[in-house]
């Protein structure tokens, strides 16, 4: 079948072409993707829909084999998407631009090269930064900017703080991190970090560079409460596959990063601890761009959405993923919610695009369509009370949560990659 120019969706054959503004390649709109390349949506009456992407990078990295690649079991390429290649074949028109503002009640998104896009649907899955509020200002005028892609990081210096989002430039700051392993005869790494992504990281991290020098060593300074929302069980699978590697957990909060130590603090005690690199993986805010919108947005620059990831003060803008935080109910940030909240915001697009007339304009916010021409009402997206955790443990080791239930073994490994590789391929 030919890729498709334009999306059809059943309306009237006389309505002007629509068009879909997609920002953001995450999980949701690979998937959307995907189903414009193989799905051909038409009925007797049709409408041309022109999908549009603007996105900062041709390919995606998936974040769910980071630590596979940084271990050395996966190459670049293995965990790569090719977002451009995708776009083609959806007959996607694809802008490689990071966004600079969302002026939803004008329906234009800027770029940083200030060129303006319009839209009579929105959709963004663009992620969201790593969190760097714990920085103290001497660290933080060190850190990397999460927004500064335009950096040189084939001579980027890694002295300062590499957060681990965008993954694009994370890419590059860990390899410089191995080639400064591969010079030293004694490194030292701290992985800054409480929940499962940091603890992941750690070991990987541990296991690459021992492999370079097993005098090198990896911290992971987690504060008191290491992987909270987890169950007990599945915590001390965790710790003692940490001590297995021989990490030295550092049960304080850092607080800043300066000329090689890495400031912390527990209870009134502070230490500072030489670090050759410091990486941080302390949860999400907001994306920058966020500080440029019109959207309502919540804790930190979130977009605001309700149960069919509609925008609660846009409706003809759709958020998933990371970039966005449920209003209704809590929904942890997570890529298991960014895949399966994704499927869901997908079909609403299409049952919106084919239930509403958009001749150019913005919707007012009293008329949120309740259903398609189809008679097809937008989907909420119900997270399952049980999700399937699967967590690496840097040598083809694995730990896997379900409710209540944990196993581990290098079968678990086997059964993550097998999952890992069937969504990137």
């Amino acid at each position: 079948m030919k890729p498709l120019s334009v999306l059809e969706v059943p309306v009237k054959s006389e309505a002007p072409i629509k068009k879909l503004l997609l920002v953001g390649a995450g999980h949701a709109h690979i998937g959307l993707f995907r189903r414009l390349r193989t799905e051909h949506l038409a009925d007797a009456a049709t409408m041309n829909v022109e999908v549009t992407l603007i996105t900062e990078q041709p390919q995606s990295i998936y974040s769910g084999m980071l630590p596979g690649w940084m271990a050395g079991h996966y190459d670049l390429d293995d965990i790569s998407i090719d977002v451009k290649l995708l776009c083609e074949q959806a007959g996607v028109r694809f802008i490689q631009q990071p966004i600079a503002k969302v002026d939803a009640a004008s329906c234009t998104v800027t770029t940083i090269n200030n060129e303006r896009f319009d839209y009579n649907v929105l959709s963004l899955n663009t992620g969201a930064d790593t969190d760097m509020h714990w920085l103290n200002e001497t660290a933080t005028a060190k850190a990397i900017s999460n927004t500064n892609t335009s950096t040189n990081t084939n001579t980027a210096t890694t002295a300062a703080v590499i957060a681990i989002r965008p993954l694009s430039v994370f890419i590059d700051r860990w390899q410089a991190i191995l080639l400064d392993a591969q010079q030293s005869s004694y490194y030292r790494l701290a992985i800054v970090g409480a929940g499962a992504a940091a603890t992941e990281l750690v070991m990987a991290a541990q296991f690459a560079l021992k492999r370079i020098n097993p005098k090198h060593q990896v911290y992971l300074v987690c504060g008191e409460h290491l992987l909270s929302g987890f169950n007990k069980r599945f915590k001390r699978r965790v710790i003692s596959q940490l001590k297995r590697h021989g990490i030295t957990m550092i049960h304080a909060r850092a607080t800043g990063y300066s000329e090689g130590q890495l400031l912390t603090l527990r209870g009134s005690s502070q230490e500072s601890l030489p670090m050759d690199s410091v990486i941080a993986a302390t949860g999400v805010t907001g994306a920058a761009w966020t500080e440029c919108t019109d959207l309502e947005t919540v804790d930190n620059g979130f977009v605001a959405v309700n149960a069919t990831q509609q925008s609660v003060s846009h409706p003809n803008v759709f958020a998933v993923g990371d970039v966005a935080t449920r209003v209704d109910q809590k929904v942890a940030h997570s890529g298991v919610h960014a895949v399966f909240g994704g499927a869901v915001e997908a079909d609403n697009l299409l049952t919106y695009l084919a239930g509403k007339s958009l001749v150019g304009e913005s919707i007012p916010s009293n008329s949120v369509p309740k259903k398609s021409l189809l008679n097809k009402p937008l989907k909420k997206y119900q997270p399952r009370t049980r999700t399937l955790y699967l967590l690496s443990c840097g040598d083809k080791y694995a730990i896997a949560s379900w409710g209540r239930i944990s196993l581990q073994g290098r079968w678990v490994w086997h059964l993550k990659r097998y999952i890992d590789k069937g969504f990137v391929k």
